[in-house]
């Protein structure tokens, strides 16, 4: 993956330095510096992930995948407000279809104690992508902050459904029993 990632920088960067001032290049630019802006956020480079990923959305004000990668370098900056902004953008001119986008969103509003609209959000993630286990997670566990026991139990059990080997496979089975009581 590394090499991967080594090959995509090289080449984004070698883009940006050869259509920089070219006539019609904006597309490929905004392309090249989202895609460093998403190897950049994968190694917690936030802030120059930002950089790129702000650069890309001037380019391309219509790329979802750029506003999604501000989104990611804005929480992993811990700038929660800017981020929910950011993912509801991403959102927005995605259509909503990317499960991952949902995910983000919630994860800005969870981060903000806004459990209410954390929960929306991953439930989102969850129906838009039935196999992943993080976003039946997070549901049960903005459930368990707003107190609705039942379903942060059914949650739970989605949870180890989605990903029955999990490494946290004992707490939760606690956890389930706790709640079931």
């Amino acid at each position: 993956m590394s090499k991967q990632e080594e090959s995509v920088l090289f080449c984004a960067r070698k883009c940006i330095a050869d259509g920089t001032g070219e006539k019609g290049s904006e597309a490929a630019l905004g392309q090249a510096h989202q895609e460093i802006a998403a190897v950049l956020n994968e190694r917690g480079v936030y802030t120059e992930a930002l950089n790129h990923a702000k650069e890309a959305t001037v380019l391309n004000p219509n790329d979802s995948f750029a506003y999604d990668d501000m989104a990611t370098a804005l929480i992993g900056l811990r700038r929660f407000d800017e981020a929910a902004n950011a993912a509801q953008q991403a959102i927005r001119l995605s259509d909503g279809k990317y499960g991952w986008m949902h995910f983000h969103l919630g994860s800005a509003y969870f981060s903000q104690e806004n459990w209410l609209f954390a929960l929306q959000s991953y439930e989102k993630a969850a129906e838009l992508n039935p196999e992943e286990a993080a976003s039946a997670y997070n549901v049960a566990l903005c459930h368990s902050k707003l107190r609705h026991w039942g379903d942060a139990v059914r949650w739970y059990r989605e949870y180890l459904k989605r990903n029955p080997a999990a490494d946290d496979k004992a707490q939760v089975l606690e956890t389930i029993r706790v709640l079931s009581q």
